[in-house]
């Protein structure tokens, strides 16, 4: 019997653990939204829409002369209603802009960590003075990329109609003037259930 009772509550511990093991599964990148929220697929189709635009553009093609500018881009900044990471989207826009092998690229985000590195080659004696990186040599931006998500949401009775906007500019610090810019709208509409 004691047999018996320690087997059934074997059973129930394993049964009552494996009943709180989340069920997860892979979920495809297009899919019915979710919510009325942003989310990933938007994310991705706007980055993807965004950067083939700035690509193709024949006014991008015109300012950059077949060259390659040194182009920086500012984080997109989250002026909507949601907690958005942002720093996500850029670095998105970044890596596939520098496949298209159109623009060369400086990263102001690392700066200071760049200096420090210098610095300890000049200072420590470690490194050969002559192939020691100096400052002063490093590329100075030609170009600029920044953008913007922006909201507005309305609800009426149990019905929420949702809108986002990215914006992103591309301006030539040459010459101040802006060569592409370009928009992504996204809308969307919930309606709670009755009950």
């Amino acid at each position: 019997m004691n047999r018996f009772v320690y087997a059934a509550a074997f059973a129930g511990v394993a049964l009552a653990g494996c009943e709180s093991v989340p069920t997860v599964r892979e979920s495809e990148l297009d899919r019915a939204p979710m919510t009325s929220k942003i989310e990933a697929q938007d994310i991705r189709r706007t980055v993807e829409k965004m950067a083939e635009s700035l690509i193709s553009d024949p006014a991008v093609a015109e300012a950059t002369g077949g060259s390659r500018p040194v182009l920086d881009i500012e984080p997109m900044k989250n002026r909507s209603d949601m907690i958005v990471d942002m720093q996500s989207i850029t670095d998105s826009v970044r890596t596939r802009l520098i496949r298209s092998r159109l623009f060369r690229f400086v990263d102001r985000s690392t700066a200071g960590a760049d200096i420090a590195i210098m610095n300890e080659q000049a200072e420590l004696g470690l490194v050969d003075p002559s192939k020691a990186v100096r400052g002063g040599k490093q590329s100075a931006s030609e170009m600029y990329l920044t953008g913007s998500l922006t909201s507005m949401s309305h609800t009426v009775g149990r019905t929420t109609d949702r809108y986002y906007k990215f914006v992103m500019i591309l301006k030539d610090l040459r010459t101040g003037e802006i060569v592409w810019t370009d928009e992504q709208e996204i809308r969307k509409v919930s309606v709670k259930p009755v009950f």
